[in-house]
């Protein structure tokens, strides 16, 4: 199998863990996709080949929300990066593509050359409906691309997300796959004093840093240990950070996790399951309300798991969320009756059930 990959944060470690899945049943996977995805691919073991488009595509670095999401339709849409896939294919005598549902055009190419083809959904599959009606579609649409291709296609579809929080319109033709793991997830412990993680976006989306400002000011006052992760995305110089707070470039969320009260998140796919895996609750504010993050914390919100709260939320409303969330027992309880589901079977390993069976019968 050749797997065409977008350098996008969190879509990254579900598909990393499909591949692995994949691999222990016996089959060789080769990645290729955008040089910031490099180190993750071969760090798990899989060879790894660049998109060769002579432009750089670095979404850690900090743009307005306009410009990254000019930047990603533009990467999305580059005709050159089908050829790029189709000829790797042939040069690797791969069987089967699976392709990042980010990548517009590697699909639309990938299904007219009529190799065997599987799309990979690491959001809520109502997310590439939206995409699909919005400026992103509508840009694609006028560049010959059809977003909608894979459903009209027969492809499969592999959504690793839970169908009943997703909020798809109508009953496509997709199959999710459930939660994929991160590490192996388990009720979390809570610390004496509550520990709340703070994880906001890899990417670079504008505002990222006045939402770490407000979140560290409203977490200041309480009697809670804060471990914030910022990535390369956040310039933390000058950032004012309570005493009950700490700094980190990277750190395994599982580690943090396992001893975990609240997360303070962004809303991102990846990490939200992860926290929930975990029995932990949350306080979601989207850091680019565009895409899927917003639809993540509104589901979150609507099984009872946590709280959403808008980007721009200052620091009262954040401390009141937080506060909120911890004393009532509520959220904790529906947080864990989604994790005990989710660590019930790794959704990696449904999703290779699902690809190894398609491509039995193609």
């Amino acid at each position: 199998i050749l797997w065409a990959i977008v350098d996008g944060g969190g879509n990254i470690p579900p598909q990393i863990a499909v591949a692995r899945a994949l691999q222990r049943r016996g089959t060789d996977i080769h990645f290729i996709g955008h040089a910031g995805a490099r180190e993750r691919v071969e760090k798990a073991g899989f060879k790894f080949e660049t998109f060769g488009t002579g432009r750089e595509f670095n979404p850690t670095t900090p743009r307005s929300l306009p410009a990254m999401m000019a930047m990603f339709t533009r990467e999305i849409t580059d005709r050159s990066l089908g050829r790029q896939v189709l000829d790797a294919a042939r040069r690797q005598n791969a069987d089967a593509i699976v392709v990042d549902t980010l990548l517009v055009s590697v699909t639309t190419d990938v299904i007219k050359s009529g190799v065997p083809i599987v799309v990979f959904v690491h959001c809520f599959y109502r997310a590439v409906q939206d995409m699909t009606a919005g400026p992103m579609g509508w840009y694609a649409k006028l560049r010959g691309m059809d977003p909608r291709t894979p459903e009209r296609a027969d492809a499969l579809q592999i959504v690793a997300a839970r169908a009943d929080l997703d909020p798809m319109r109508g009953t496509p033709p997709v199959v999710h796959t459930g939660v994929v793991w991160q590490g192996t997830p388990s009720p979390s412990v809570s610390a004496e004093t509550p520990r709340i993680l703070v994880s906001l976006s890899t990417c670079g989306f504008g505002g990222q840093r006045a939402m770490l400002q407000n979140i560290l000011d409203a977490l200041a006052p309480l009697p809670v240990d804060v471990t914030v992760t910022v990535g390369a995305s956040i310039d933390t110089a000058g950032l004012r950070v309570p005493a009950n707070a700490t700094l980190h470039d990277w750190l395994d969320h599982d580690e943090v996790l396992a001893t975990t009260s609240l997360v303070v998140g962004h809303g991102g796919h990846s990490t939200t399951m992860r926290a929930l895996s975990f029995d932990v609750p949350l306080v979601i504010m989207p850091a680019n309300p565009m895409i899927d993050q917003k639809g993540v914390g509104a589901a979150v919100e609507r099984a009872g798991a946590g709280i959403a709260l808008p980007k721009k939320a200052g620091a009262e409303q954040i401390r009141a969320a937080v506060q909120r969330v911890l004393a009532i027992p509520s959220y904790r309880r529906a947080a864990a009756q989604l994790g005990a589901d989710i660590r019930e079977r790794d959704g990696a390993e449904v999703a290779a059930d699902a690809i190894s069976a398609h491509f039995a019968t193609v």
